[in-house]
Parts: C-alpha cells; sequence; structure tokens
C-alpha cells in the first residue's frame, strides 16, 4: 500500500496590490521493496519480487504543468528465477534481450510530460501504456497473475510491442465527467518501413463510486521484411490487441475480470539447424485468447486474494518444419491463485500467494505450482513549495 505525507510551505506574504505570480513545485520520492520465500519442484529459492524506487515531479503555474518522472528496478537478491511477469526488463518482440535482469538496478520507466488542465496530459518516453489502462484491472496480486492479458508478451516488458511499459511513446490521457480516454503513438524510429512504430487508445467509463468498464486496442508495426521472409514462424500480419474489462473496488470487496484477444502478438523462442548444422536461434509467433479474474475480500488487517487465468494459444500457423522446434499442441496457462496478505501497520504487508498450474509450457511440460511467503514495504512522500516569481 503506499502512503502520502503531504506538506506545503507558503511563499511570503503578499501586501497591497502588489500579487505575485507563484509556481508550485511538487516531488515525489516513492519505494516498493519486495522479496519471498518460493517453493516449487521440492526445492525453496529466495526471489526478488520486482522491487523499485522512483520519482516524478510537477511543476506547476495555474493551469499548466510540466511533469518528469523516472523508475528503476532495484533486483536486492540477484535470483535466478522470478515469477513475477511484471519484473521482466526485456522489451525486444524478435530476440529475448536478458543484459539488465543480472544488474542491480535496471530501468524500467521515464518519461517528460505537460499537464494542460482541462485539455488533458501528454507524455513522452518509456511509460505504462493505454493497453494496460485496462488489463491492469486484473493485475492486483502481489506476485501471480497478469499471465492471460497479453501485456508483458515473449517474457518481455511490452515495451517494443507498446502494450506494457511502452518504449519511446507519446501518450495523451484526458477525462469528460465519468469518460476516460488515452491515445498512443510508438515513435522508436526503427527499420520496419513504417512512419510510426505503433499505436493504441482505451476509453473507460465510470459507472457508478468505484465501478468502472473499459476497452483498450493496441497495434505494433514489425519490419515488412520479417513477415515475409520467414524470419519468424507463424507471423502472418502486424501484432494487434484488443481488451475488455470491468473492475469494481469497495470498502470490503474488490473484484475485476478480463478478456483479450490478439493475432500475431505473442512468440515463443524456438530453434532450428542451420544450412551448416549449427543450432540457431529464432521466435515462433502466435495468436491467442486470454481471459483473468480477480477478487479481494478485505478484512481489517487481513485481505483474502482468489483469481484466474487462461490463455489459450492458436498454432495453427506455426507448423512443423524438418529440424524446427515446433509449439506443443497441448501448450496453454492455466492457472488458479489464492492468497492472503496481512497489514501490521501502515507501509508494510506480509503476503503469501499460491499458483495452482494446470497448463502446458510451449515445450509441452507441465507448468510449475508454487507456493510463496514474502514481505513488502512501500514507502511515499510528496513536498511540494510555492516560490513567488
Amino acid at each position: 500500500m503506499l502512503f502520502s505525507l503531504l506538506f506545503t510551505v507558503k511563499g511570503l506574504p503578499v501586501y497591497g496590490q502588489n500579487v505575485k505570480d507563484s509556481v508550485e513545485i511538487s516531488l515525489r520520492p516513492y519505494a516498493s521493496l519486495r522479496g519471498h520465500m518460493a517453493v516449487y519442484d521440492h526445492k525453496m529459492e529466495l526471489q526478488e519480487n520486482a522491487s523499485r524506487i522512483g520519482m516524478e515531479l510537477n511543476i506547476k503555474k495555474g493551469t499548466l504543468g510540466f511533469i518528469a518522472g523516472g523508475e528503476v528496478q532495484l533486483n536486492m537478491f540477484r535470483g535466478s528465477t522470478s515469477f513475477n511477469v511484471d519484473g521482466s526488463l526485456s522489451s525486444g518482440f524478435v530476440s529475448i534481450e536478458s543484459s539488465q535482469s543480472r544488474q542491480v538496478f535496471g530501468n524500467r520507466l521515464g518519461y517528460l510530460g505537460i499537464d494542460l488542465g482541462k485539455y488533458g496530459i501528454l507524455t513522452i518516453g518509456k511509460q505504462w501504456g493505454v493497453y494496460r489502462d485496462i488489463t491492469s484491472y486484473t493485475d492486483r496480486f502481489n506476485v501471480f497473475g497478469a499471465r492471460a492479458s497479453a501485456t508483458f508478451v515473449g517474457g518481455t516488458d511490452g515495451g517494443e510491442t507498446g502494450t506494457g511499459r511502452a518504449d519511446q511513446a507519446l501518450i495523451y490521457r484526458n477525462r469528460f465527467g465519468n469518460l476516460y480516454i488515452g491515445g498512443q503513438i510508438q515513435a522508436r524510429g526503427g527499420n520496419n518501413d513504417h512512419f510510426i512504430d505503433g499505436f493504441g487508445g482505451s476509453v473507460q467509463y465510470k459507472i457508478t463510486d468505484g465501478f468502472f468498464a473499459g476497452a483498450a486496442y493496441n497495434r505494433a508495426f514489425l519490419s515488412d521484411r520479417l513477415i515475409q521472409n520467414g524470419g519468424a514462424i507463424g507471423i502472418t500480419g502486424q501484432p494487434t490487441y484488443f481488451s475488455l474489462g470491468a473492475k469494481y473496488t469497495g470498502k470490503i470487496l474488490d473484484w475485476s475480470v478480463l478478456f483479450v484477444l490478439h493475432k500475431n502478438g505473442d512468440f515463443s523462442q524456438s530453434f532450428y539447424q542451420n544450412p551448416g548444422m549449427e543450432v540457431a536461434q529464432s521466435i515462433m509467433v502466435f495468436n491467442a485468447k486470454g481471459l483473468e479474474f480477480f477478487g479481494k475480500y478485505k478484512l481489517d488487517k487481513f485481505s483474502i486474494l482468489a483469481g484466474y487465468n487462461l490463455y489459450v494459444p492458436d498454432i495453427k500457423n506455426t507448423e512443423i518444419i524438418s529440424g524446427q522446434y515446433h509449439l506443443d499442441p497441448g501448450f496453454k496457462r492455466n492457472d488458479c491463485i489464492v492468497g492472503v496478505s496481512y497489514h501490521p501497520f501502515n507501509f508494510v504487508q506480509i503476503y503469501s500467494e499460491q499458483r495452482i498450474s494446470m497448463g502446458k509450457t510451449s515445450l509441452g511440460e507441465r507448468e510449475k505450482s508454487v507456493f510463496t511467503l514474502g514481505l513488502k514495504i512501500d514507502l511515499s512522500k510528496t513536498f511540494i513549495k510555492n516560490f513567488d516569481l
């Protein structure tokens, strides 16, 4: 749970009619430190759980404001395994980059923006995409979940596709009464034969207090040569994503539901023998449907969580090629999730979650059921000061 303490320092007194303009500067540093013990495959492992530290700066004069923010991942334990899909720092669609995963610090977010008041907020940089405006409805577990939302595709952070922490994105968001809208384009300058690298949009409607429904669309642009020359097995066009969801947040009960559909939007690593009889790496791209449920029952200091993730790939376009690894016909994610959390006091949470997996990996191996017991410390503080001009 993030908390916020607000301090306001007033400017010098103004006398008579000599009224001066003022600029309000606010700074919000925050940290979320997380780690747990995981038990799976008859072994126990201490794991990092996507800890992060960040800061957001706001400079405002009247109705005009400017925004800057950054967030880095802190790998305190430097473990080799993580079951939190939000913890990936790779963004490539074609190749899974792991260069950041072993470092103590890794980049998660970095953005600049302008707040135009009633005309909306415009931001640029690496930031949460508008597709996740909807898929975040069910991404509310401490460890598991989000595996059926097509947000963190191919083991990445959704940066290149724009579905997660979108790379080099320009995003506009605004609110009109109970209607919330978002628009996004990506400008990575990639060699993909397109002027932009992707676009998306989201719309949400507040039905009543705490109750929202929304939908999002996202399309990424890959190189036409990648699609046409068979560099990615199974791909038939540009990656396209659609999500539809609803959520309710109440004093005692929270719940949410999400449905997603994508074409050419996810991939798995593949291997084949090249003409020199050497083993080379490629990827297999597939379509899929996903369904997620989340529920939380809140007591005084305890909460009980439960949910379900179902992700069903369509692998008919990844036909078997001689010497080529292929996706297993039983490949799917089928997870039941249960958990409890305890807040002894503000800032601290002790959690335990169990993922019961009934699916198979793309290699046909049975997915792991995992039990976790961990600790989460969330800190946040906002400082505000007014300066006379």
